[in-house]
């Protein structure tokens, strides 16, 4: 970490810090849901916790969130090294696409539910019997798109050098911009 300006290790470290936080702040409701709690429940789709998968569905979630606070703390403190370094940005860059995309594309088709633009399976939107859709507007998808955002802003500390910088850049550009397409197609990966 000599090589990097102060600057550079400084915004590093807060970004690595600050997606470490973010995600382990989410992790939490799913490690939770995960070992059976009901807290929150009310905020989702009606029946969701009922399906056989729930448990595993947060499991899984717990494990993924982790990892991702795990991936700022690894890009702060394990340093550049050639594989390692490319590995730690492609994840970043993974979850960058997805998850910003993923987030943007829910809050538009969100949005879209309320506005009566997009249907809902029970009918035209109603505040009282589909108040998951407004959470999932202004809790859910909002977490989806903050965490690729912190997840870009990382790469963007990772890398210092200007040319190094617009290549991350058009990466998370075109990385999202395909999420999105594929979101607008109706592609489903789970």
């Amino acid at each position: 970490m000599k090589s990097r300006g102060i600057r550079s290790w400084s915004d590093l470290k807060w970004s690595g810090y600050a997606v470490f936080i973010w995600s382990i702040a989410y992790m939490l409701p799913h490690l939770y849901w995960a070992l059976d709690g009901t807290f929150g429940l009310s905020m989702l789709k009606p029946g969701v916790s009922e399906s056989p998968q729930w448990e595993m569905i947060n499991w899984v979630a717990s494990v993924f969130l982790t990892a991702a606070g795990f991936l700022g703390i690894a890009m702060i403190y394990l340093g550049k090294r050639k594989f390692l370094s490319g590995l730690l940005l492609a994840v970043s860059l993974a979850g960058c696409s997805l998850s910003t995309s993923h987030g943007i594309y829910g809050i538009i088709y969100r949005i879209l539910q309320i506005t009566g633009v997009a249907g809902l399976e029970a009918g035209p939107f109603n505040a009282k019997q589909h108040a998951y859709v407004l959470w999932d507007l202004l809790l859910i998808e909002p977490w989806f798109t903050i965490e690729g955002i912190l997840l870009g802003i990382l790469g963007w500390c990772y890398v210092n050098k200007p040319r190094d910088r617009r290549i991350w850049l058009t990466l998370c550009t075109i990385g999202i911009s395909i999420g999105m397409i594929t979101g607008l197609l109706g592609v489903r990966f789970a």
